[in-house]
């Protein structure tokens, strides 16, 4: 992937827009928590082809009693379950899980064609040195065509699913597949476990290149426990994946990994899997979970002056120059705030602009016509205002404040 730092021709443009729009330049200073495109790339993988080219602008008033829009929270997994490989010669001589609470939940699948299906008369639950027929040591039993027909979920074929029955309490119990051959995926989930792995995500998408950051931590409910061992790996899209390094601190067990400069070729979302294990006074505790982002190349970012003016009837605009480094559809949203009548900045209306950009600088307009303004006048604030690269389905841009109006303008004046 090509980098592409500013060149000269580009600081003379923006200088130019900015000479030009002096009066107009309505930009506010980035602050903590924005996130800004330092480099561009010029060789990120293409926009498919049917994509749309026509530029398109349009805005929609907010109710009056809307309030302020709080930017999206991050993201928090949650997690009371593991999952674990196993081979058939594992699941014929008993396979031993650990439970917190009584009645977890149970699934076992067959991985890949050589393996065989597990049946209900082939399962026997272990339990303190008695062995139970399925029957009796589970609460529900279910074979891979009511699972599908119950959550409207597929399943492998020849899964099983199980919840074990709660008055057998909880520790270990040794689960065994009669005649198990191949592969197969044990599944463990404890809705009712006081034991909670949270995996605290801050950022809804990353640039590639940046440097992905997460928080794990457990929640025992009061009761004495403490993380052993934290790991895992991202995984991209198409299937690579990279190390998540994990270090103590006093809030729990930070996780990052360094993302490559080459973003997926494949469309989807990133994941990261963090596997812990948990010593509670003296049992083991197994919890996995999974928080999956976008992953974007910086093919563009906004630059220069953020020029508004104000038209003869009314209408409002921002035209905001964008610097592309690969060919695509960009979009840019925001929330355009005003003063009321009582004097109060306030949300009025959402606006959207997208149109097809080539290298070089081009620019975004966000159209707010009189009618979505609801009598609301200057002071003017444009907020949460977001880059997007359609094509590709990644946000590159977030500004929290991005622009201010203080005063009424005419004709950009």
């Amino acid at each position: 992937m090509t980098l592409l730092r500013i060149s000269l021709p580009a600081i003379a443009v923006a200088v130019a827009l900015a000479t030009n729009a002096a009066a107009q330049d309505t930009r506010l200073s980035a602050a903590p928590g924005d996130v800004l495109v330092q480099a561009l790339v010029t060789d990120a993988p293409p926009s498919p082809p049917s994509i749309e080219r026509a530029p398109v602008h349009f805005a929609w008033p907010l109710a009056a009693d809307a309030g302020p829009i709080e930017a999206p929270a991050p993201y928090t997994a949650v997690s009371r379950e593991h999952w674990r490989d196993a081979d058939g010669a594992e699941l014929a001589r008993g396979l031993a899980i650990e439970t917190t609470a009584p009645g977890a939940l149970v699934l076992i699948s067959p991985v890949g064609r050589d393996s065989r299906p597990v049946e209900r008369d082939g399962l026997h639950i272990l339990r303190g040195g008695q062995v139970l027929k399925a029957d009796a040591a589970t609460a529900t039993l279910a074979p891979q065509a009511a699972l599908e027909a119950v959550t409207g979920t597929r399943f492998a074929p020849g899964a099983l699913g199980f919840r074990l029955a709660p008055d057998l309490g909880s520790g270990r119990f040794d689960l065994q597949v009669a005649g198990a051959r191949g592969r197969y995926v044990v599944h463990v989930r404890e809705p009712d476990s006081p034991f909670a792995l949270h995996v605290d995500s801050p950022a809804p998408g990353y640039l590639a290149g940046d440097r992905v950051r997460l928080l794990a931590a457990l929640d025992s409910g009061g009761r004495p426990a403490s993380l052993h061992e934290v790991g895992g790996m991202l995984v991209a899209p198409d299937g690579r994946e990279f190390p998540l390094r994990a270090v103590r601190t006093h809030a729990g067990v930070a996780l990052d990994a360094a993302l490559p400069r080459e973003a997926s070729a494949v469309p989807g979302l990133w994941e990261a899997h963090v596997l812990a294990v948990a010593d509670a006074g003296g049992s083991e505790v197994l919890r996995d979970a999974k928080v999956a982002f976008e992953v974007t190349a910086p093919t563009a970012r906004l630059a220069g002056a953020h020029a508004a003016r104000s038209d003869a009837d009314g209408r409002l605009t921002f035209e905001l120059p964008v610097e592309v480094g690969s060919p695509g559809r960009y979009e840019a949203r925001a929330v355009l705030y005003g003063t009321s009548h009582a004097g109060d900045l306030v949300p009025v209306a959402v606006g959207h602009a997208a149109d097809w950009l080539d290298p070089g600088t081009g620019r975004l307009t966000l159209v707010f016509p009189a009618a979505v303004l609801a009598g609301a006048q200057a002071p003017f604030e444009l907020r949460q205002l977001a880059l997007h690269d359609q094509g590709r389905m990644g946000r590159l841009e977030y500004r929290e404040r991005a622009a201010r109006v203080a005063r009424p303008l005419r004709d950009g004046r």
